[in-house]
Formats: C-alpha cells, structure tokens, sequence
C-alpha cells in the first residue's frame, strides 16, 4: 500500500486523522507538516513576514481605537460641563423670569390704580 492510501485510510468516521507522528489530529489536510521537521527556509520567511505585517496592522488598529476612545471620553466630559453650565443658567433665566412676572402684577396693579 502507497503512503498516500495508508494516509486516506487513517481518517476515522469523525473525519479526525493520524499524523505519522504525533497520531490523531483534528486537521483534515493530507500534508504531514510538523513543526520541527526542517522545511522550506523562503517559506518561514514569508511567514514570519506576513506575521510581523499582521502584528502591526492589529497594533496600528488598536492603537486608533484608544485614540478614538480618548477624544471620545474628551467629547462626553466636555458635553457634561456645557449641560452643567446650560442648567445653571437655565436656573438663573427662570429666577429672572418670576422676579419679572412679579414687577408685571405689580406694575399693573399701579396701573389699574392710577387709571381708576
């Protein structure tokens, strides 16, 4: 029996397989890398490439999320103090108001007075 053959008929029903050397695995390739079996130097190359680009897209994209986050956190407290401020001016607006409406009622009372 070929090595190719020997290698399909040790996929179990559950669709794990042998690995030469290590025995049952989960991966469904028919390659039989293993991680310290000598291979291909240009390939580990390009890996680890590919890797250190991951890496700094991944820090590059959480690096502008913490930025994001902060002029977030800038915005909320600045907000909160423009509504801190808009209340307590509203508060004065409403004191302003009451004390005029007063100085009207009594404004027109003198009025009704004098035309009386």
């Amino acid at each position: 029996m070929d090595p190719t053959q020997q290698n399909l008929d040790a996929v179990s029903e559950d669709g794990v397989t042998d690995s030469p050397k290590r025995g049952p695995t989960l991966s469904t390739s028919t390659s039989s890398f293993e991680p310290l079996d000598p291979h291909d130097p240009n390939l580990s190359k390009l890996a680890t490439t590919m890797f250190q680009k991951t890496a700094d897209y991944l820090l590059g994209e959480l690096t502008l999320t913490q930025a994001d986050y902060k002029l977030l956190e800038a915005m909320n407290i600045a907000t909160v103090s423009k509504c801190n401020d808009m209340t307590l001016m509203t508060q004065q607006i409403k004191k302003n108001m009451v004390d005029l409406q007063e100085k009207c009622k009594f404004l027109k009372i003198k009025i009704n007075e004098l035309l009386l």
